[in-house]
């Protein structure tokens, strides 16, 4: 049984769609890992905040957010930059 994904099977329709929470949680994850391993959970939440805002206002579909899961080897810097805008001009 092959269990990999395969993006190919999915609907065009659901490409161009939101991206999914589960989505958004992986790329969070994926990207908030230390050197050592560890999960740096304030980074976690910030960007997981960051890539939420984004598909709520529909701007990171499935598709961009696939993409990211499945090629960058970082966050890209696009999102980087919103966040650290966002913490500057909300810093408490």
């Amino acid at each position: 049984m092959d269990t990999t994904f395969d993006i190919t099977k999915i609907d065009k329709n659901r490409l161009a769609q939101p991206s999914t929470y589960n989505q958004l949680k992986a790329i969070s994850y994926k990207f908030s890992k230390t050197k050592a391993g560890k999960m740096n959970w304030q980074r976690q939440k910030r960007v997981l905040a960051t890539l939420y805002s984004l598909q709520k206002e529909g701007k990171l579909s499935f598709q961009q957010a696939h993409k990211m899961l499945s090629t960058s080897k970082t966050l890209p810097k696009v999102y980087e930059d919103l966040m650290n805008v966002y913490i500057e001009t909300h810093d408490a």
